[in-house]
């Protein structure tokens, strides 16, 4: 019975020693990122029946485990995706709205620029200084009008290109993934829990999540199952990798799919597909818009010369703001007159006509001015961007407060380890106790029972 009780007080000393360890552990990687605060789950022994009952035999040491919750991880990841995907969708709004260079240096201000050149030549036909300055503005327009759409053009490239690199992030977090579904299911044949293992696992997707808005499942054997939009990314250690295809702005499975991703991607996908090309279809109206009330009036008129006006503007179809141009370098063709030939030298209400545009209902199919027309396209850009960044906002509140949550469940807390470790130790010293006391009364039971009579 005492070799019984040396054996208890031994798994003792073993958990004490393995929950030191385990403390010891967690304190060493406090500040480590991603790491999951362990524990020492431990069994009572079956008993020992003694003819007056069962008599404990002492304690096993079940397995060392992660203080892990997966509700508040798919809770965090959820929000993670979220505030990446609004966050990398205001960045990219955020550069079409520098590109309006807006109000000072802006379409509108050139704008203005025209109107008022308009309305002095109406004041002084004669005059080249005049002209030259309607010419100027013109080109001044048709200039800005271009780098606008050169600026939205090359915002579009860019996210191409950001998105074929977050694509390849993606693929790369994907495969790891993979792999360490693959150590950890060879690991867990052991029998016990491959801890760092499940960390780094974690830690990649999490990253997944920030970039793709992955969906993620452990299975029984504890592997984890990634999904995107129902198709499976990861399932087990076989991996499917993703595909940008720039001609449809898609994003594609391995299986040829589209799917509709979240996170950073889905901010790429989302800008590519929709957001930018509706901003470039408005501009390109507007442009056509601009072309074809300035040169339907301007054909109304008169040059000194008599000659009906010209256009003033010209455009491709098709990439109307791109192509905006002037159509006449000379000062002499501006059509100023409204009277045919012969033409009054002071005649000018046809550059007043022009002016006029200013407040005529010339954009939108005859909804609005041509102004209001690009107030608004200001507006949408401006307030799609801050609309993205108070999203964002509002996710980063949500995602805090989960992560908070996360960490109070897997983080470690210092104060917490202390009082393990002087817990486990005081249990160490009491199973070094008890195991004096059996080899006490052992040594009785050997040498000196026996001896009475000698």
């Amino acid at each position: 019975m005492g070799f019984i009780s040396l054996y208890t007080a031994l798994s003792g000393l073993q958990a004490a020693q393995a929950g030191m360890d385990t403390a010891s552990h967690n304190v060493a990687n406090a500040a480590t990122p991603g790491y999951t605060r362990q524990r020492v789950d431990q069994a009572s022994r079956l008993p020992s029946h003694r003819p007056f009952g069962p008599v404990g035999a002492g304690v096993d040491i079940v397995d060392i485990t992660r203080s892990r919750d997966v509700m508040l991880d798919t809770r965090a990841r959820g929000a993670m995706g979220g505030e990446s995907r609004f966050n990398t969708l205001g960045e990219l709004l955020l550069g079409v709205e520098s590109a309006l260079a807006e109000p000072d240096a802006g379409i509108t201000n050139a704008l203005g620029g025209l109107w008022s050149s308009f309305e002095e030549l109406s004041l002084n036909p004669p005059s080249t200084a005049a002209r030259y300055d309607v010419l100027g503005h013109l080109q001044g327009v048709a200039a800005r009008v271009r780098d606008v759409a050169e600026g939205w053009q090359a915002a579009g490239a860019s996210a191409a290109g950001d998105l074929t690199a977050a694509i390849g992030d993606t693929n790369k977090l994907i495969r790891d993934v993979a792999a360490l579904n693959q150590e950890i299911l060879e690991a867990g044949s052991t029998g016990f829990t491959p801890n760092d293992l499940l960390d780094k696992r974690d830690i990649a997707v999490d990253e997944l999540s920030q970039l793709a808005g992955v969906r993620v499942t452990i299975t029984e054997k504890g592997a984890a199952r990634v999904s995107i939009d129902g198709l499976a990314l990861v399932h087990d250690a076989m991996a499917s990798q993703l595909s940008f295809d720039p001609a449809t702005n898609q994003v594609l499975h391995s299986t040829g799919v589209a799917v509709n991703a979240g996170g950073s991607l889905g901010a790429y996908q989302g800008f590519l597909a929709s957001a930018l090309p509706s901003y470039q279809a408005s501009l390109d109206a507007f442009a056509e818009d601009l072309a074809g009330a300035l040169n339907a009036q301007h054909a109304a008129g008169f040059t000194a010369a008599g000659a009906p006006g010209g256009a003033l503007l010209t455009y491709s179809p098709g990439s109307a703001a791109l192509t905006l141009d002037v159509a006449i370098s000379a000062p002499a063709d501006l059509a100023v007159a409204a009277g045919g030939p012969p033409v009054a030298e002071f005649d000018g209400l046809n550059a007043e006509a022009l002016a006029n545009i200013r407040s005529s209902l010339s954009a939108s199919g005859g909804s609005e001015t041509l102004n209001s027309a690009m107030r608004g396209i200001v507006g949408a850009v401006g307030g799609a961007a801050a609309g993205a960044f108070a999203e964002a906002a509002s996710q980063s509140a949500i995602s805090q407060s989960a992560q908070n949550a996360r960490t109070q469940m897997h983080g470690v807390a210092l104060d917490e380890e202390m009082v393990s470790l002087m817990t486990y130790q005081r249990a160490y010293e009491a199973a070094s106790r008890v195991m004096t006391a059996v080899d006490q009364t052992l040594d009785t039971l050997i040498n000196r029972t026996g001896v009475v009579g000698r």
